[in-house]
């Protein structure tokens, strides 16, 4: 938003723009002018689908009187003008604007000008964001690097998409002050990475640059929900509910320090991960993962057990590019290795499938 200032002019101008789900949008932007020649902020917002009527809605005054008040876009041949005021110093604006069926998905800046009698100018730019928000995929990231996105051999972690534009997961924070975004690029926080708005930290907004995160202020089980749609969010602590087995392994082959193991299920070759001393339902476990001495495999394939034989285990939403573990379902993980072993924490929590295998 470009704001320009002159000498005669006395123009008090606000608009604050709120888009919700409806298909046509009534936007009330009328906020109370200001004793000054600056403008108030224009609030950015967003639509997610083409063909829509948005009302813009702005309080314009001037001292001056005014003489024309113009809304105008290029691309969408927008070109309103009013030039007849039933009170020449103060104009309502109430302008139905319909979003053209072939608009890009893009931020579009609505020119909106104002002239007052004595020929001084003032201009200021309504912001539309058209984007397509009813991602196939949202992801949680509890990191703040993007560098660290992809260290995970199973990404982070995926919400489960609830119903259109609303997503949903049970995510466990380890300490106090997890900090979290909402990607729909599992590698990237660019351009979208959705979080708190700084200046309303109930709603959210999807600027990656302007975000802020969402802090989780204590350790333990969270229910968090997230509406693309109408960029609003709940958490929520919950109990743990599932059954807390005593004990979880890995078991397969492709672990470069067990060169004898290959789908046995039992000790000594499968790998006991280590329970968490405060939370049952959390195991973790550094490991290999590479061919070992005297074998000719180059995928490492395994699932998750109970050391029970194979009554309860763990496989995965996809073998070759697995995200999320699934109880006694899924695929195997199979992925590929090489001679030079490279070294991983799992972080395993068998209350909400989550997994991580985070390169060290």
């Amino acid at each position: 938003m470009k704001f320009y200032y002159y000498k005669f002019l006395l123009l008090f101008l606000s608009i604050v723009f709120l888009a919700s789900c409806k298909k046509d949008e009534d936007v009330d932007v009328y906020r109370p002018p200001v004793a000054s020649i600056r403008f108030s902020s224009v609030s950015d917002f967003i639509i997610d689908s083409k063909g829509k009527n948005i009302t813009v809605k702005a309080q314009i005054s001037s001292d001056n009187g005014l003489a024309q008040v113009a809304l105008v876009y290029g691309p969408w041949n927008l070109n309103k003008v009013y030039t007849s005021f039933d009170n020449p110093s103060k104009f309502d604006l109430n302008e139905v604007v319909t979003i053209p069926a072939n608009a890009a998905l893009q931020i579009h800046s609505l020119k909106l000008e104002v002239t007052d009698t004595k020929g001084n100018k003032s201009t200021t730019e309504v912001k539309v964001g058209l984007e397509d928000l009813n991602y196939a995929d949202l992801y949680l990231a509890d990191v703040t690097l993007s560098s660290d996105l992809t260290k995970n051999l199973f990404g982070v972690p995926v919400m489960e998409k609830i119903s259109s534009h609303t997503y949903k997961i049970t995510y466990y924070a380890k300490e106090e002050n997890v900090k979290l975004k909402f990607i729909p690029n599992s590698t990237s926080f660019s351009p979208v990475a959705i979080g708190s708005d700084p200046s309303n930290q109930a709603k959210l907004i999807t600027d990656g640059t302007k975000s802020q995160p969402i802090v989780l202020s204590k350790k333990g089980y969270y229910e968090i929900t997230v509406n693309t749609l109408l960029l609003t969010y709940n958490v929520k602590e919950v109990p743990a509910t599932g059954a807390a087995f005593n004990q979880v392994a890995l078991v397969g082959r492709g672990f470069y320090d067990y060169p004898n193991m290959n789908w046995q299920n039992t000790l000594p070759n499968i790998i006991l991960l280590d329970k968490d001393s405060t939370n049952p339902f959390l195991f973790t476990k550094t490991v290999k993962l590479g061919i070992p001495a005297g074998q000719s495999y180059n995928t490492a394939q395994f699932i998750l057990t109970t050391n029970n034989g194979w009554t309860d285990f763990w496989r995965f939403d996809n073998g070759t590019l697995p995200r999320k573990a699934v109880f006694n379902g899924g695929a195997n993980a199979d992925l590929p290795i090489t001679a030079t072993p490279q070294t991983y924490r799992f972080v395993f929590d068998s209350q909400t499938g989550i997994i991580q295998a985070i390169k060290q």
